[in-house]
Protein backbone atom coordinates (compact mmCIF):
# COMPACT_ATOMS: atom_id res chain seq x y z
CA UNK A 1 0.00 0.00 0.00
CA UNK A 2 1.51 3.48 -1.25
CA UNK A 3 1.00 7.03 0.69
CA UNK A 4 2.35 10.15 0.28
CA UNK A 5 3.51 11.52 3.69
CA UNK A 6 3.87 15.56 4.14
CA UNK A 7 7.13 17.19 3.46
CA UNK A 8 7.70 18.12 6.69
CA UNK A 9 7.68 14.40 7.78
CA UNK A 10 9.91 13.74 4.96
CA UNK A 11 12.45 16.40 5.61
CA UNK A 12 12.03 15.89 9.48
CA UNK A 13 12.97 11.89 8.98
CA UNK A 14 15.70 12.90 6.21
CA UNK A 15 17.29 15.13 8.67
CA UNK A 16 17.84 13.44 12.33
CA UNK A 17 17.76 9.38 11.25
CA UNK A 18 21.42 9.47 10.89
CA UNK A 19 21.72 11.94 13.91
CA UNK A 20 20.22 9.65 16.27
CA UNK A 21 21.85 6.68 14.94
CA UNK A 22 18.92 4.93 13.60
CA UNK A 23 20.02 1.86 11.47
CA UNK A 24 18.01 3.50 8.57
CA UNK A 25 15.11 5.80 7.64
CA UNK A 26 12.20 2.95 8.23
CA UNK A 27 13.11 2.63 12.09
CA UNK A 28 12.46 6.54 12.70
CA UNK A 29 8.81 6.01 10.69
CA UNK A 30 8.11 2.91 12.69
CA UNK A 31 8.99 4.70 15.93
CA UNK A 32 6.09 7.55 14.54
CA UNK A 33 3.92 5.22 13.46
CA UNK A 34 3.97 3.00 16.92
CA UNK A 35 3.95 6.21 19.12
CA UNK A 36 0.89 7.44 17.42
CA UNK A 37 -1.00 4.39 17.82
CA UNK A 38 0.26 4.06 21.56
CA UNK A 39 -0.43 8.09 22.34
CA UNK A 40 -3.83 8.35 20.07
CA UNK A 41 -4.24 10.78 17.46
CA UNK A 42 -6.16 13.90 18.47
CA UNK A 43 -9.38 14.05 16.76
CA UNK A 44 -8.65 17.80 15.71
CA UNK A 45 -4.91 16.56 14.05
CA UNK A 46 -5.23 17.33 10.01
CA UNK A 47 -2.08 15.36 8.28
CA UNK A 48 -0.35 18.62 5.86
CA UNK A 49 0.36 18.81 2.20
CA UNK A 50 0.81 15.17 0.55
CA UNK A 51 3.95 16.67 -1.33
CA UNK A 52 6.53 13.71 -0.36
CA UNK A 53 7.34 11.01 -2.69
CA UNK A 54 5.63 7.77 -2.35
CA UNK A 55 6.13 5.21 0.73
CA UNK A 56 4.88 1.65 0.75
CA UNK A 57 3.44 0.67 4.17
CA UNK A 58 5.84 -2.19 4.30
CA UNK A 59 9.04 -0.21 3.55
CA UNK A 60 8.00 1.46 7.05
CA UNK A 61 6.41 -1.57 9.27
CA UNK A 62 7.77 -4.89 7.35
CA UNK A 63 5.49 -7.37 5.91
CA UNK A 64 5.13 -9.24 9.31
CA UNK A 65 3.93 -6.00 11.31
CA UNK A 66 1.41 -5.12 8.44
CA UNK A 67 -1.53 -7.39 10.22
CA UNK A 68 -0.60 -6.04 13.94
CA UNK A 69 -0.82 -2.58 12.71
CA UNK A 70 -3.79 -2.77 10.96
CA UNK A 71 -5.31 -4.78 13.97
CA UNK A 72 -4.29 -1.69 15.81
CA UNK A 73 -5.71 1.14 13.01
CA UNK A 74 -9.22 -1.41 13.29
CA UNK A 75 -9.04 -0.61 17.22
CA UNK A 76 -7.96 3.22 17.34
CA UNK A 77 -10.79 4.12 14.95
CA UNK A 78 -13.48 1.69 15.90
CA UNK A 79 -14.29 -0.05 13.02
CA UNK A 80 -12.76 -2.30 10.28
CA UNK A 81 -10.83 -0.35 7.68
CA UNK A 82 -11.23 -1.16 4.01
CA UNK A 83 -8.23 -0.67 2.16
CA UNK A 84 -9.17 3.07 1.31
CA UNK A 85 -10.18 3.17 4.75
CA UNK A 86 -6.67 1.70 5.96
CA UNK A 87 -4.33 4.36 4.13
CA UNK A 88 -5.82 6.79 5.11
CA UNK A 89 -5.29 5.97 8.77
CA UNK A 90 -2.40 4.52 8.43
CA UNK A 91 -1.10 8.25 7.05
CA UNK A 92 -2.99 10.09 9.47
CA UNK A 93 -0.90 8.32 12.67
CA UNK A 94 2.13 8.23 10.62
CA UNK A 95 2.09 12.29 10.18
CA UNK A 96 0.70 12.55 13.81
CA UNK A 97 3.83 10.49 14.91
CA UNK A 98 6.14 12.47 12.93
CA UNK A 99 4.98 15.45 14.71
CA UNK A 100 5.62 13.98 17.97
CA UNK A 101 8.73 12.53 17.02
CA UNK A 102 9.71 16.40 16.21
CA UNK A 103 8.05 17.94 19.17
CA UNK A 104 10.29 15.32 21.52
CA UNK A 105 13.18 16.12 19.74
CA UNK A 106 12.95 19.69 20.12
CA UNK A 107 12.03 19.26 23.75
CA UNK A 108 15.41 17.48 24.29
CA UNK A 109 17.10 20.32 22.93
CA UNK A 110 18.11 18.34 19.77
CA UNK A 111 20.35 15.93 21.95
CA UNK A 112 20.64 12.31 20.80
CA UNK A 113 21.01 10.57 24.03
CA UNK A 114 18.34 12.97 25.75
CA UNK A 115 15.95 12.03 22.94
CA UNK A 116 16.46 8.24 22.74
CA UNK A 117 16.07 8.46 26.76
CA UNK A 118 12.83 10.11 26.05
CA UNK A 119 11.78 7.20 23.41
CA UNK A 120 12.45 4.54 26.12
CA UNK A 121 10.94 6.09 28.46
CA UNK A 122 7.66 6.19 26.50
CA UNK A 123 8.21 3.35 25.58
CA UNK A 124 8.13 2.08 29.22
CA UNK A 125 4.99 3.81 30.35
CA UNK A 126 2.76 3.69 27.56
CA UNK A 127 3.64 0.25 25.60
CA UNK A 128 4.80 -2.27 28.54
CA UNK A 129 3.31 -2.06 31.06
CA UNK A 130 0.30 -1.79 29.79
CA UNK A 131 0.30 -4.30 26.87
CA UNK A 132 2.10 -6.87 29.08
CA UNK A 133 -0.08 -6.32 32.12
CA UNK A 134 2.61 -5.69 34.91
CA UNK A 135 1.68 -3.74 37.95
CA UNK A 136 1.95 -0.33 37.95
CA UNK A 137 4.01 1.46 40.46
CA UNK A 138 3.26 3.28 42.91
CA UNK A 139 4.39 6.80 43.15
CA UNK A 140 7.42 7.49 44.84
CA UNK A 141 6.85 8.95 49.24
CA UNK A 142 9.67 11.42 49.67
CA UNK A 143 9.72 10.84 53.39
CA UNK A 144 12.43 13.53 54.56
CA UNK A 145 12.16 17.08 55.18
CA UNK A 146 11.81 19.36 52.17
CA UNK A 147 12.83 23.31 52.57
CA UNK A 148 12.37 25.56 50.01
CA UNK A 149 14.12 28.67 49.32
CA UNK A 150 11.66 31.31 48.30
CA UNK A 151 13.46 34.96 49.31
CA UNK A 152 16.88 34.96 48.00
CA UNK A 153 18.06 36.11 51.93
CA UNK A 154 15.40 35.09 54.02
CA UNK A 155 14.66 31.83 55.85
CA UNK A 156 13.98 28.57 53.99
CA UNK A 157 10.27 27.43 54.20
CA UNK A 158 9.86 23.43 55.30
CA UNK A 159 6.85 22.20 52.99
CA UNK A 160 6.30 19.03 55.66
CA UNK A 161 8.20 19.42 58.57
CA UNK A 162 7.35 19.45 62.22
CA UNK A 163 4.91 22.55 62.95
CA UNK A 164 4.02 22.55 59.22
CA UNK A 165 0.18 22.15 58.77
CA UNK A 166 -0.95 22.21 55.19
CA UNK A 167 1.88 22.61 52.90
CA UNK A 168 -0.69 25.64 50.73
CA UNK A 169 1.78 28.51 49.15
CA UNK A 170 -0.04 31.19 47.53
CA UNK A 171 1.88 33.57 45.22
CA UNK A 172 0.30 36.78 43.86
CA UNK A 173 1.73 39.45 41.60
CA UNK A 174 0.93 41.51 38.21
CA UNK A 175 2.10 40.17 34.71
CA UNK A 176 5.84 40.77 35.01
CA UNK A 177 6.40 41.13 38.73
CA UNK A 178 8.47 38.22 38.81
CA UNK A 179 5.83 35.54 40.07
CA UNK A 180 6.06 33.32 37.25
CA UNK A 181 9.94 32.69 37.45
CA UNK A 182 9.44 32.39 41.50
CA UNK A 183 6.74 29.43 40.36
CA UNK A 184 9.64 27.42 37.86
CA UNK A 185 12.60 28.36 40.55
CA UNK A 186 10.46 26.59 43.65
CA UNK A 187 9.41 23.87 41.14
CA UNK A 188 13.04 23.18 40.18
CA UNK A 189 13.74 23.35 43.69
CA UNK A 190 11.37 20.50 44.63
CA UNK A 191 12.63 18.61 41.67
CA UNK A 192 15.76 18.48 42.97
CA UNK A 193 14.91 16.77 46.47
CA UNK A 194 12.94 13.96 44.81
CA UNK A 195 9.10 15.39 44.81
CA UNK A 196 7.62 15.60 41.74
CA UNK A 197 4.75 17.71 40.58
CA UNK A 198 1.69 18.53 38.31
CA UNK A 199 1.74 22.20 37.29
CA UNK A 200 -1.38 23.37 35.68
CA UNK A 201 0.04 26.29 33.21
CA UNK A 202 -3.01 27.90 32.59
CA UNK A 203 -1.33 30.67 30.29
CA UNK A 204 1.48 28.75 28.45
CA UNK A 205 4.72 30.36 30.70
CA UNK A 206 6.53 27.27 29.13
CA UNK A 207 4.86 26.76 25.74
CA UNK A 208 7.81 26.70 23.13
CA UNK A 209 8.08 30.52 21.63
CA UNK A 210 10.29 30.27 18.44
CA UNK A 211 10.22 34.21 18.95
CA UNK A 212 11.58 34.56 22.15
CA UNK A 213 15.23 32.88 22.26
CA UNK A 214 15.47 33.39 26.34
CA UNK A 215 12.44 31.54 27.38
CA UNK A 216 13.04 28.79 24.79
CA UNK A 217 16.27 28.04 27.08
CA UNK A 218 14.60 28.90 30.20
CA UNK A 219 11.94 25.96 29.26
CA UNK A 220 14.50 23.59 27.97
CA UNK A 221 16.75 24.02 31.01
CA UNK A 222 13.44 23.60 32.66
CA UNK A 223 11.94 20.90 31.53
CA UNK A 224 15.94 18.86 31.23
CA UNK A 225 16.05 19.62 35.14
CA UNK A 226 13.22 18.85 36.87
CA UNK A 227 12.28 15.54 33.98
CA UNK A 228 8.70 16.87 33.60
CA UNK A 229 6.81 15.71 31.07
CA UNK A 230 4.93 18.85 28.70
CA UNK A 231 1.35 18.35 27.99
CA UNK A 232 -0.13 21.02 25.75
CA UNK A 233 -3.68 20.54 25.95
CA UNK A 234 -6.15 20.14 22.61
CA UNK A 235 -2.81 19.35 20.16
CA UNK A 236 -2.34 16.36 23.14
CA UNK A 237 -4.82 14.50 24.84
CA UNK A 238 -4.01 13.08 28.76
CA UNK A 239 -4.07 9.61 29.04
CA UNK A 240 -6.25 9.56 32.16
CA UNK A 241 -10.15 9.49 32.12
CA UNK A 242 -12.07 11.62 34.69
CA UNK A 243 -15.00 9.98 34.49
CA UNK A 244 -15.18 7.15 37.78
CA UNK A 245 -17.68 4.04 37.74
CA UNK A 246 -18.26 2.41 41.08
CA UNK A 247 -20.01 -1.08 40.95
CA UNK A 248 -22.47 -0.15 43.80
CA UNK A 249 -25.25 1.34 42.40
CA UNK A 250 -25.83 3.36 45.42
CA UNK A 251 -22.28 4.75 45.39
CA UNK A 252 -22.32 5.14 41.86
CA UNK A 253 -25.48 7.35 41.99
CA UNK A 254 -23.39 9.85 44.16
CA UNK A 255 -20.66 9.95 41.84
CA UNK A 256 -22.70 10.87 38.89
CA UNK A 257 -24.07 13.41 41.25
CA UNK A 258 -20.98 14.74 42.14
CA UNK A 259 -19.58 14.87 38.46
CA UNK A 260 -22.68 16.87 36.95
CA UNK A 261 -22.71 19.25 40.06
CA UNK A 262 -18.97 19.81 39.57
CA UNK A 263 -19.31 20.56 35.76
CA UNK A 264 -22.72 22.76 36.64
CA UNK A 265 -20.48 24.57 39.52
CA UNK A 266 -17.61 25.78 36.39
CA UNK A 267 -20.47 26.10 33.71
CA UNK A 268 -22.79 29.00 35.04
CA UNK A 269 -25.04 29.03 32.03
CA UNK A 270 -26.06 25.41 33.37
CA UNK A 271 -29.05 24.87 35.18
CA UNK A 272 -30.71 22.27 37.12
CA UNK A 273 -32.34 20.41 34.61
CA UNK A 274 -29.23 20.13 32.31
CA UNK A 275 -27.54 18.79 35.50
CA UNK A 276 -30.07 16.27 36.42
CA UNK A 277 -30.07 15.24 32.05
CA UNK A 278 -25.79 14.63 33.30
CA UNK A 279 -26.47 12.73 36.02
CA UNK A 280 -28.94 10.33 34.17
CA UNK A 281 -27.06 9.72 31.23
CA UNK A 282 -23.94 9.34 33.70
CA UNK A 283 -25.97 6.32 35.46
CA UNK A 284 -26.67 4.25 32.20
CA UNK A 285 -23.39 4.19 31.28
CA UNK A 286 -21.29 0.42 32.46
CA UNK A 287 -17.91 2.36 31.53
CA UNK A 288 -18.28 5.92 31.74
CA UNK A 289 -16.10 8.06 29.31
CA UNK A 290 -16.93 11.73 27.54
CA UNK A 291 -17.63 10.06 24.58
CA UNK A 292 -20.14 7.26 25.87
CA UNK A 293 -21.67 10.31 27.94
CA UNK A 294 -22.28 12.58 24.89
CA UNK A 295 -23.83 9.87 22.79
CA UNK A 296 -26.19 8.93 25.34
CA UNK A 297 -27.05 12.65 26.15
CA UNK A 298 -27.83 12.58 22.58
CA UNK A 299 -30.02 9.23 22.62
CA UNK A 300 -31.68 10.98 25.67
CA UNK A 301 -32.62 13.87 23.69
CA UNK A 302 -30.76 16.28 25.32
CA UNK A 303 -29.60 19.23 22.39
CA UNK A 304 -29.15 22.15 25.04
CA UNK A 305 -26.05 23.36 26.78
CA UNK A 306 -25.58 20.07 28.53
CA UNK A 307 -24.89 18.27 25.34
CA UNK A 308 -23.14 21.56 24.18
CA UNK A 309 -20.66 20.97 27.01
CA UNK A 310 -20.03 17.58 27.00
CA UNK A 311 -19.34 17.27 23.47
CA UNK A 312 -17.11 20.19 23.49
CA UNK A 313 -14.86 18.23 26.37
CA UNK A 314 -14.96 15.32 23.95
CA UNK A 315 -13.79 16.85 20.73
CA UNK A 316 -11.19 18.55 21.53
CA UNK A 317 -10.09 15.02 22.96
CA UNK A 318 -8.88 15.97 26.17
CA UNK A 319 -8.88 12.69 28.07
CA UNK A 320 -8.95 9.05 27.19
CA UNK A 321 -11.50 6.71 26.49
CA UNK A 322 -12.84 4.02 29.31
CA UNK A 323 -10.81 1.53 27.12
CA UNK A 324 -7.60 3.21 26.49
CA UNK A 325 -6.95 5.45 30.20
CA UNK A 326 -4.35 4.67 32.49
CA UNK A 327 -4.17 4.64 36.67
CA UNK A 328 -3.58 8.00 38.51
CA UNK A 329 -0.11 6.12 39.63
CA UNK A 330 1.27 5.23 35.94
CA UNK A 331 -0.02 8.90 35.00
CA UNK A 332 1.74 10.36 37.53
CA UNK A 333 5.64 8.36 36.82
CA UNK A 334 7.17 11.43 36.46
CA UNK A 335 6.26 15.00 36.77
CA UNK A 336 3.91 16.93 34.17
CA UNK A 337 3.19 20.12 32.51
CA UNK A 338 -0.11 20.79 31.61
CA UNK A 339 0.06 23.67 29.09
CA UNK A 340 -3.43 25.39 28.60
CA UNK A 341 -2.45 27.78 26.27
CA UNK A 342 -4.22 25.92 22.80
CA UNK A 343 -7.85 26.86 24.79
CA UNK A 344 -7.00 30.73 24.25
CA UNK A 345 -9.80 32.79 26.01
CA UNK A 346 -12.24 30.03 26.97
CA UNK A 347 -11.01 30.45 30.61
CA UNK A 348 -14.74 27.80 31.47
CA UNK A 349 -12.92 25.10 29.56
CA UNK A 350 -9.74 25.75 31.10
CA UNK A 351 -10.91 26.10 34.49
CA UNK A 352 -13.31 23.02 34.38
CA UNK A 353 -10.81 20.73 32.84
CA UNK A 354 -8.44 21.65 35.93
CA UNK A 355 -11.51 20.95 37.81
CA UNK A 356 -12.09 17.80 36.32
CA UNK A 357 -8.54 16.52 36.63
CA UNK A 358 -8.23 17.81 40.52
CA UNK A 359 -11.48 15.59 41.26
CA UNK A 360 -10.15 12.87 39.89
CA UNK A 361 -6.70 12.50 41.64
CA UNK A 362 -9.03 13.37 45.30
CA UNK A 363 -11.29 10.43 44.58
CA UNK A 364 -8.86 8.19 43.48
CA UNK A 365 -5.74 9.20 45.66
CA UNK A 366 -7.04 10.32 48.81
CA UNK A 367 -5.02 7.89 51.31
CA UNK A 368 -3.59 9.61 53.90
CA UNK A 369 0.28 8.88 54.54
CA UNK A 370 1.36 9.00 58.56
CA UNK A 371 3.30 11.17 59.79
CA UNK A 372 7.01 9.86 60.61
CA UNK A 373 9.67 11.66 63.12
CA UNK A 374 7.45 14.98 62.43
CA UNK A 375 7.89 14.82 58.77
CA UNK A 376 4.81 14.34 56.84
CA UNK A 377 5.59 11.89 53.44
CA UNK A 378 5.37 13.96 49.91
CA UNK A 379 3.70 12.56 46.79
CA UNK A 380 3.45 14.92 44.42
CA UNK A 381 2.74 19.18 44.05
CA UNK A 382 -0.47 20.40 42.33
CA UNK A 383 0.36 23.80 41.63
CA UNK A 384 -2.17 25.14 39.82
CA UNK A 385 -1.06 29.23 38.01
CA UNK A 386 -3.59 31.71 37.29
CA UNK A 387 -6.22 30.72 40.01
CA UNK A 388 -8.04 33.25 39.55
CA UNK A 389 -9.68 31.26 37.32
CA UNK A 390 -11.29 28.68 39.71
CA UNK A 391 -11.19 30.89 42.89
CA UNK A 392 -14.75 32.54 41.82
CA UNK A 393 -16.25 29.24 41.60
CA UNK A 394 -14.32 27.86 44.35
CA UNK A 395 -17.04 28.84 46.64
CA UNK A 396 -19.64 26.56 44.63
CA UNK A 397 -17.20 23.41 44.31
CA UNK A 398 -14.58 23.47 46.79
CA UNK A 399 -11.96 21.95 45.54
CA UNK A 400 -9.27 24.05 46.43
CA UNK A 401 -10.30 24.39 49.45
CA UNK A 402 -10.47 20.63 50.08
CA UNK A 403 -7.22 19.98 49.02
CA UNK A 404 -5.67 23.27 50.97
CA UNK A 405 -7.11 21.60 53.93
CA UNK A 406 -6.53 17.96 53.51
CA UNK A 407 -3.74 17.37 50.55
CA UNK A 408 -1.15 17.31 52.48
CA UNK A 409 -2.07 14.49 54.97
CA UNK A 410 -2.37 12.57 51.04
CA UNK A 411 0.86 13.62 50.22
CA UNK A 412 -0.20 16.01 47.84
CA UNK A 413 -0.34 19.80 49.07
CA UNK A 414 -1.85 22.70 46.92
CA UNK A 415 -0.14 25.56 45.59
CA UNK A 416 -1.99 28.22 43.87
CA UNK A 417 -0.74 31.42 42.14
CA UNK A 418 -3.01 34.02 41.00
CA UNK A 419 -2.53 37.94 39.28
CA UNK A 420 -4.53 39.30 42.32
CA UNK A 421 -3.61 38.79 46.36
CA UNK A 422 -7.55 39.52 47.17
CA UNK A 423 -8.93 36.43 44.74
CA UNK A 424 -7.84 34.19 47.59
CA UNK A 425 -10.69 35.49 49.79
CA UNK A 426 -13.68 33.39 48.51
CA UNK A 427 -17.08 33.87 49.58
CA UNK A 428 -20.33 30.88 48.91
CA UNK A 429 -20.90 28.07 50.81
CA UNK A 430 -17.29 26.65 50.64
CA UNK A 431 -16.21 29.90 51.27
CA UNK A 432 -11.76 29.56 51.86
CA UNK A 433 -9.51 32.36 52.88
CA UNK A 434 -6.21 31.05 51.16
CA UNK A 435 -4.11 33.69 52.28
CA UNK A 436 -4.80 32.68 56.19
CA UNK A 437 -4.46 29.40 55.73
CA UNK A 438 -1.17 29.49 53.49
CA UNK A 439 1.83 28.34 55.39
CA UNK A 440 3.99 30.63 52.97
CA UNK A 441 2.60 33.52 50.83
CA UNK A 442 4.51 35.63 49.01
CA UNK A 443 3.24 38.83 47.16
CA UNK A 444 4.87 41.20 44.37
CA UNK A 445 2.27 43.75 43.91
CA UNK A 446 1.00 45.08 47.73
CA UNK A 447 0.43 48.28 46.21
CA UNK A 448 -2.27 47.02 44.02
CA UNK A 449 -4.32 46.47 47.79
CA UNK A 450 -5.98 48.86 50.04
CA UNK A 451 -4.40 49.58 53.54
CA UNK A 452 -7.21 47.54 55.15
CA UNK A 453 -6.52 44.77 52.54
CA UNK A 454 -2.64 44.44 52.86
CA UNK A 455 -3.12 44.37 56.84
CA UNK A 456 -5.14 41.25 56.53
CA UNK A 457 -3.55 39.29 53.36
CA UNK A 458 -0.09 40.19 54.59
CA UNK A 459 -0.39 41.18 58.16
CA UNK A 460 1.35 44.06 58.07
CA UNK A 461 1.40 47.43 55.47
CA UNK A 462 4.12 48.04 52.82
CA UNK A 463 4.59 51.86 52.03
CA UNK A 464 6.79 51.41 49.00
CA UNK A 465 6.79 50.48 45.79
CA UNK A 466 8.32 47.25 45.20
CA UNK A 467 11.18 46.74 42.52
CA UNK A 468 10.86 43.56 39.60
CA UNK A 469 11.09 40.20 41.41
CA UNK A 470 10.82 42.14 45.02
CA UNK A 471 8.03 40.62 46.98
CA UNK A 472 6.65 40.59 50.68
CA UNK A 473 6.93 37.04 52.28
CA UNK A 474 4.66 36.04 54.76
CA UNK A 475 5.77 32.92 56.02
CA UNK A 476 4.29 31.33 59.67
CA UNK A 477 3.27 34.87 60.59
CA UNK A 478 6.16 36.69 60.15
CA UNK A 479 6.33 39.35 57.60
CA UNK A 480 9.73 39.84 55.31
CA UNK A 481 10.13 42.08 51.95
CA UNK A 482 13.58 41.04 49.66
CA UNK A 483 14.29 40.26 46.56
CA UNK A 484 12.50 36.38 45.24
CA UNK A 485 14.01 33.82 43.51
CA UNK A 486 14.00 33.95 39.79
CA UNK A 487 14.56 30.45 37.74
CA UNK A 488 15.99 32.29 35.02
CA UNK A 489 18.52 33.46 37.32
CA UNK A 490 19.03 31.05 39.95
CA UNK A 491 17.86 27.37 38.27
CA UNK A 492 16.32 26.04 41.48
CA UNK A 493 19.67 25.33 42.86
Amino acid sequence: MKFKPSLAAEQFIEDIHQRIGARNKAVLGRSALFLALGEGVPRTFKPANSQGKDLDDETVIGDELRDVVRAALNHRTGKELDETGYRQAFRQHFEYGCQRLREIWEDCGNDQTRFVSALLKLTGEDFGSRSLGSRVAPIPIVEKEVKLKVLLDGPEWSLNGTGTKNGLLVISGEPGSGKSQLALDLLAQLAAQGVRFVFFDLKGELEDDPNNPEQRRNRTLFLQQTGARYVRLIRQDLPINPLIRDPNPTANAQIAYEIANLIRCFAPQLGAKQERNICDAYQELREPDFTTLAIKLEESGADGVDLAIIQKIERFNLFASAVTAVSPEEWLNSSIVVDFKQFGTDSETKSLTVALILNFLIKRLNQNLAIKNGIQPLKMVLFVDEAHLLLPKEGKAGLLGQLARQGRSWGFPVWLASQGADAFITGGDNATNFVELAECGIHFSPSSLREPQQRRILGGVINRELVKAEGALRLQGKLLVGPARQFWRDEGK
